[in-house]
């Protein structure tokens, strides 16, 4: 162990060489093994070219301009299996190499990762994890910056932006997720903020999703299962004019509410494009409160299983908004189009 514990163990110390060029592998290996709880890495560029394996309660703290650069064989750059208490914040974490995973966690919890930017194919991977949170990271990726296998609970995600990527939050299949938190969320160029592929997420709440995206904010394929799913202030805009739907839905789908959905693109006037795609595996009623006129009508030219619309009008504008309520049997589809609205729910009968 270090005599310079308390202070954090300079990972210069132990051979790291910051010009970009030196691999610097074996230097925070040894920092590992040796068994130091806090490595700190200084201003600079460390080259890594081995994979490196962390271990229980080590943090990692890097210079806010200090850059970790990946360039290693195996898939998945660094790596924790069966371990807890991993903290890691600050600096960059770059990996140039076409389908490389930056941080694989493998049966961990309680990890913590913070103020730090990762550039990469693939983000961070969880498999059986427990208790992850992300708090201000920057993603610039071309993949996922989020993919879940296996069954994971307590996935907190705040101050997270995205760059470039497939999908913010990637479950695979047979993968769940059980709650699952997050919090101010910015887009730029993504396809999906959340990409459900034949996987479960369980007890979810969404509040604020800014920016833009390429095909479905929300996806889920027809052998998923959404189940208590909640998303509030939502401000986003789609950039691509052949996009499927901002809420793409199928599977199995109860106890979805979306509020305070707003889009913020006039480029988006197409009045039979659809903003929800609902494909439920199970009869279930949807209600959609909010709607102006053109977009009920517009709706029940789309789907003729619309059952109820009703209408209320407002103060001080004096604007009737209406309520559209339909009941969707198994492996029927209900399209709604383009519109604003203040509020989505989705239930099994």
């Amino acid at each position: 162990m270090g005599e310079n514990l308390i202070y954090g163990a300079d990972i210069l110390n132990y051979g790291a060489v910051a010009d970009g060029k030196t691999d610097c592998s074996d230097a925070f290996i040894k920092a590992i093994e040796n068994g130091e709880s806090l490595i700190v890495v200084p201003y600079g560029k460390y080259v890594i070219k081995k994979a490196l394996k962390l271990t229980s309660n080590l943090k990692i703290q890097l210079h806010a301009n200090a850059q970790i650069i990946i360039n290693t064989k195996p898939k998945n750059c660094i790596s924790a299996e069966d371990c807890s208490s991993i903290i890691i914040s600050g600096g960059s974490f770059i990996c140039e190499d076409e389908g490389k995973t930056v941080l694989h966690l493998c049966d961990c919890s309680n990890v913590k990762i913070s103020d730090c930017t990762i550039s990469a194919a693939n983000g961070i991977a969880l498999k059986n994890c427990e208790n992850i949170s992300l708090k201000n990271v920057s993603f610039d990726i071309d993949c996922d910056c989020i993919s879940a296998k296996g069954e994971n609970e307590g996935l907190y995600l705040r101050d997270i932006s995205a760059f470039s990527c497939v999908n913010v939050i990637d479950i695979d299949e047979n993968a769940d997720i059980e709650n699952l938190f997050a919090n101010n969320i910015t887009l730029s160029d993504c396809k999906h903020f959340l990409g459900v592929y034949n996987g479960k997420l369980e007890e979810a709440k969404f509040f604020g999703i800014y920016g833009d995206f390429s095909e479905s904010l929300i996806y889920a394929s027809k052998e998923s299962a959404l189940c208590d799913v909640d998303a509030d202030e939502i401000e986003v805009y789609c950039n691509n004019s052949g996009a499927r739907a901002y809420f793409d839905l199928c599977g199995t789908l109860d106890g979805i509410e979306v509020c305070s959905f707003s889009r913020k693109s006039e480029l988006e006037a197409r009045p039979f494009a659809p903003s929800v795609i609902i494909g439920p595996n199970e009869n279930s009623t949807a209600i959609i409160d909010g709607m102006l006129l053109d977009n009920v009508i517009n709706a029940r030219a789309l789907s003729k299983t619309i059952k109820m619309t009703t209408a209320r009008l407002t103060n001080p504008t004096g604007k009737f908004i209406y309520t559209l309520e339909c009941g969707i049997d198994k492996n029927d589809t209900l399209t709604i189009p383009f519109g604003d609205f203040d509020s989505l729910t989705i239930y099994e009968k």
